[in-house]
């Protein structure tokens, strides 16, 4: 049972994602800890805000999703990838708000950066494109794009929720992070953030590459602490798990 003087962990999933994505690492640390799993509007359950949604605007559906469950008590914010630049925006304050007065600490794996994030034009068109395939074609290309960003054998029933996640996401929720939340520059409100930070990547990883941690999002948090681990992916949670959760206890 988790103990009540320990922080609940509040997990934040990646592009094309959902909260299904961290099953294996709950299953490690909800003997221990509370743990909030959230799809992020427009995947998993959750209902698109807009095609246009803003990054600010999906943290202020989360912060105050987790102000009416957690309250002032105290919490970890584990946020991958589009995830991660959510716990970010929270972590700093949304604007007008101060940041949340029971965060703790950061993790953050594979991390957008609170910058743009550098996605090749090519690429960001392919996303862009994707609502509008046959579902065939949209299978293929979630086929294409799990094979590319990882690099650990996955389990079936792993790739199976990724590419079940992938399929499911809204066309709204989708378009919106390439259009909209990946360009986001939220760098100015950084300075805010004073809790310790905890940041993640594959040395592998072909989504995000592994320079974006140390050159794009360290010159803004220089509390933070970054640890690459070798043969990995852009899919941590997935790729592994035990790594995963080996980390984000060492860092509460």
């Amino acid at each position: 049972m988790a103990e009540k003087n320990r922080p609940a962990l509040v997990f934040l999933h990646y592009f094309g994602g959902s909260a299904l994505s961290w099953t294996a690492v709950l299953d490690s640390l909800l003997a221990d800890y509370q743990c909030v799993a959230v799809d992020l509007p427009g995947f998993g359950e959750s209902p698109p805000l807009s095609d246009h949604q803003t990054v600010d605007e999906v943290a202020a559906v989360v912060a105050d999703a987790l102000a009416a469950q957690l309250g002032n008590n105290p919490f970890v914010l584990v946020g991958h990838s589009m995830g991660g630049k959510i716990a970010l925006a929270i972590a700093a304050g949304l604007p007008g708000h101060a940041p949340p007065a029971g965060l703790r600490g950061l993790v953050l794996l594979a991390t957008s950066p609170p910058g743009p994030e550098p996605i090749p034009d090519d690429s960001r068109q392919e996303m862009l494109d994707k609502p509008g395939l046959s579902p065939e074609k949209q299978r293929e290309a979630a086929e294409k794009t799990m094979a590319k960003i990882t690099r650990k054998p996955l389990a079936d029933a792993a790739r199976a929720q990724i590419i079940a996640d992938n399929l499911r996401a809204s066309p709204e929720g989708w378009i919106a992070w390439p259009a909209v939340g990946s360009r986001a520059d939220i760098t100015d409100r950084m300075a805010r953030i004073t809790v310790p930070v905890t940041l993640l990547a594959g040395e592998e990883d072909a989504a995000l590459d592994p320079s974006v941690q140390p050159d794009m999002v360290m010159p803004y948090l220089p509390q933070a602490t970054l640890y690459t681990l070798p043969g990995v992916g852009h899919l941590l949670p997935l790729e592994v798990p035990d790594e995963v959760v080996t980390w984000i206890r060492k860092s509460l």
